[in-house]
């Protein structure tokens, strides 16, 4: 399947990944940048609004933890940062090398509720504040930078700002959709439609967990890398 959106970036993205998770290859189009060896800006946002809710709130978070414990975090190897989103983003852990700090802020993060979730002022958020050079961002040095995306509900707000400024700055972006409707908003922001892990719930976290580590790590060795091109459009084409 082709799309094309003419004038709409002065960029090519031709999204060409080549995953080999758990003895299975799939080969799916994700776009190539560089990169520096074992290295990646992580950033984990959450739902933090009433369609996660009280009971899944915990169960994120304790995803994202998961996540975490699994990778090595250094001052030039891995950083990691979190923010929530509901009626408004909130930057809980700015980016860091430290890993007990990290996961002890993500241990003790509280569920905020809200009526909206807006996820397009949470996408614009991460990536002029979270990911910048300025909070510790990299990617002016060739480090990857990598969104990991947890929703249970579609965006209250309208989110097409905030996916072409995830898209402009190359962010590998991943999403953990629970439940049907937060699907579609994910779709729309990911690197690539496959790139949606879907849950009714989120029982089992230690399952979500396997399924979403190995793309992390897959950004983080070189296992899926990302191609920019220039032209007049964007074309996304999937083998």
């Amino acid at each position: 399947m082709r799309r094309c959106v003419q004038n709409f970036w002065p960029v090519v993205y031709i999204l060409q990944a080549h995953l080999i998770i758990q003895g299975i290859s799939q080969h799916s189009k994700l776009l190539t940048s560089h990169r520096s060896q074992e290295s990646a800006d992580l950033v984990f946002l959450i739902d933090g609004s009433e369609n996660i809710g009280a009971a899944n709130f915990p169960r994120a978070r304790d995803l994202a933890l998961r996540v975490i414990e699994g990778l090595d975090l250094g001052r030039d190897a891995i950083r990691v940062a979190v923010v929530l989103y509901s009626d408004a983003p909130e930057i809980t852990h700015y980016l860091s090398s430290d890993k007990r700090s990290v996961l002890n802020a993500v241990k003790v993060l509280g569920f905020p509720g809200g009526d909206e979730a807006n996820l397009g002022a949470a996408l614009v958020e991460v990536v002029q504040s979270t990911l910048s050079s300025n909070a510790g961002g990299r990617a002016e040095e060739g480090v990857n930078q990598i969104l990991v995306v947890i929703s249970a509900g579609q965006s209250t707000d309208d989110f097409s700002e905030g996916e072409r400024s995830v898209r402009e700055a190359n962010i590998y972006t991943f999403g953990v959709a629970i439940g049907d409707e937060a699907a579609a908003s994910l779709e729309a922001v990911v690197s690539d439609s496959s790139f949606v892990l879907k849950t009714p719930d989120l029982t089992n976290v230690a399952s979500m967990r396997d399924q979403l580590l190995p793309y992390v790590r897959g950004v983080i060795q070189g296992t899926i890398t990302l191609q920019r091109e220039i032209s007049e459009g964007m074309y996304i084409s999937h083998a």
